[in-house]
């Protein structure tokens, strides 16, 4: 009884998420309601209560477990610099990240578009910091000469920025090839102009 109640829980959760990706299409989130979610999602309120207290525990608790399954998923396997560092050894990292993203691409469509949840934006930027301040770590201010939390921020905005406009634009290129793109732009780019592309590896 137990699992079957289970199932039922993990399949009443999922129909709210599709409702609220349905419904944040339309409309904004202070204007979607507890109402318009069980309605959309076909189940009772009496279901949605008792997983949730109300919708904003209902869309923390979502963005949450999203965040938790991304970093599960795109764990580097290793920070550890090899020699002989090029993008294909280096974008490893990013085709664990975009095949995850590709793979719940609506959710993450509407959380980062126009009627998205600014905790959404905040908590891929939360997660990306952590990355970027692992792959940096050994660097201080003196000795890249300017605030190392600027380059963190550029970076990561660079790439909250190409993520979005590949979800907008029905991402037309391949996780692979956006992961590509992104080692490119970051090694040839920003770390080659500040001398740092032979000395720092992405995660794989």
């Amino acid at each position: 009884m137990k699992e079957y109640g289970d199932r039922r829980k993990i399949r009443s959760r999922q129909y709210l998420v599709e409702a609220l990706i349905h419904l944040m299409d339309r409309k904004t989130i202070d204007e979607i309601t507890v109402q318009d979610l069980v309605e959309e999602a076909q189940v009772a309120r009496s279901t949605f209560y008792t997983q949730f207290e109300d919708k904003q525990d209902f869309l923390d608790t979502i963005v949450e477990e999203m965040f938790f399954e991304l970093r599960k998923e795109t764990k580097p396997d290793s920070y550890a610099r090899e020699s002989g560092l090029n993008s294909k050894n280096s974008s490893k990292y990013y085709v664990k990240h975009f095949d995850y993203i590709s793979k719940n691409a609506e959710f993450f469509r509407v959380m980062l578009g126009s009627n998205g949840l600014s905790s959404f934006r905040q908590k891929m930027e939360e997660s990306a910091r952590i990355t970027y301040t692992e792959i940096l770590s050994r660097f201080s201010d003196d000795d890249l000469s300017f605030p190392k939390e600027y380059l963190i921020q550029y970076i990561i905005s660079a790439h909250i920025g190409i993520t979005s406009k590949w979800l907008e634009g029905g991402m037309k290129y391949s996780p692979s090839y956006l992961a590509e793109l992104l080692t490119h732009l970051t090694f040839q780019g920003v770390f080659h102009g500040l001398e740092l592309d032979k000395i720092i590896e992405l995660p794989k």
